[in-house]
């Protein structure tokens, strides 16, 4: 984190809005959001715009709700900016275990809960009341949307995103590059690259990993 603690967040609309809350509830004090041109695949103007930054004294968040983009505007950055900081941003109201672990870029918002033993990987998202319990992970870019709870021992992969409110049975292992559906009950293990849904939760179909979910 810089010294004076200066954050720019990377994306736009809501999401973005509630990333930059989430800062300046824990001491940051944020610069400015910078929209995304969602017509932009390669980020090329957003790039500009970093380009512009004295990111010696400035860091950067990720507010990208959608994971998979959210992935490679992170890697497109961090690739362009070697020295760029993408610090954890964790809301002042979340709770977080010292015996846990929030790897570089994940966000927290308001009311998430991180157990001992867990781990958020790089750049993932815990929404608004989500719970990831004892010795459970969600994966590098992987999300839990608002209200979601999992039980001890959870694996949730890379970049899959898991829909409000749903739960995951403790010990079950969700792939990556899927989607669980809102108010889905996980009580088998979920395999990669598909779309899932459901009480019990089961497989509707495959998927692309650059596939939208909203």
């Amino acid at each position: 984190m810089s010294g004076d603690n200066k954050v720019v967040v990377l994306g736009s609309g809501g999401h973005a809005r509630a990333v930059a809350d989430a800062a300046t509830s824990s001491g940051f004090a944020v610069e400015e959001v910078l929209g995304l041109d969602h017509n932009d695949s390669t980020f090329e103007a957003l790039l500009q715009r970093i380009s512009l930054l004295d990111l010696s004294s400035t860091s950067l968040a990720l507010g990208v709700g959608t994971n998979h983009v959210r992935a490679r505007l992170h890697q497109r950055v961090i690739t362009t900016f070697p020295h760029a900081v993408f610090p954890s941003i964790i809301h002042h109201t979340a709770w977080v275990s010292t015996d846990s672990a929030i790897d570089d870029g994940a966000i927290l918002l308001a009311f998430a809960s991180v157990g001992p033993g867990a781990r958020a990987g790089v750049g993932s998202l815990l929404n608004t009341g989500a719970s990831l319990d004892h010795d459970s992970t969600v994966g590098d870019y992987g999300s839990l949307g608002p209200g979601v709870r999992t039980g001890g021992d959870a694996s949730i992969g890379s970049r899959t995103m898991v829909g409000m409110q749903a739960g995951i049975l403790h010990g079950r292992t969700v792939g990556d590059d899927s989607v669980i559906g809102a108010h889905s009950a996980v009580v088998h293990d979920i395999p990669s690259l598909c779309v899932a849904y459901g009480t019990p939760c089961r497989v509707i179909r495959t998927r692309n990993q650059d596939e939208d979910y909203y």
